[in-house]
């Protein structure tokens, strides 16, 4: 499956996280950080996209992310994507995802199709690397099913 990870990552910490998940993953995706103002290639070539964002603020998209999905109009019908969000959560009795919930209602606009469940990891102050070799082997398992 021709298959695109797509990041932004303003301190290194998401970037780590992507480094992780691509060596755990069955498929190779082409990776893209999406930089200040810059959509690099036709995603609409890939069948599947992964995002992978951080959270800032009160359920705000990093910047670069923002930016990308303010210009970004691709008809996604017939393609999948997965959305893995990092933020802070540890002792948290109520809050609500925000990148998750942005890319998500972004791209189910555009037309996509959810692939599989989504991530909300907690990265702070230290990421949970169990929840995302979890998430990993959940994207494995969606993949040799089709």
């Amino acid at each position: 499956m021709k298959s695109a990870l797509i990041y932004a990552s303003s301190h290194g910490r998401t970037a780590n996280v992507v480094d992780r998940l691509l060596v755990q993953l069955n498929l190779k995706p082409e990776v893209f950080h999406i930089r200040h103002g810059a959509i690099p290639v036709d995603f609409e070539r890939f069948e599947l996209l992964l995002f992978v964002c951080p959270t800032y603020g009160l359920e705000e998209l990093q910047e670069e992310m923002e930016e990308f999905f303010m210009t970004w109009q691709p008809d996604l019908r017939g393609h999948y994507f997965a959305v893995c969000e990092l933020g802070n959560y540890y002792g948290y009795e109520s809050f609500s995802f925000g990148a998750l919930r942005i890319l998500r209602d972004r791209l189910l606009a555009l037309g996509g199709t959810e692939w599989c469940e989504p991530l909300s990891l907690d990265a702070f102050p230290r990421v949970a690397w169990p929840q995302l070799a979890r998430w990993a082997t959940l994207l494995n398992a969606t993949l040799a099913a089709l």
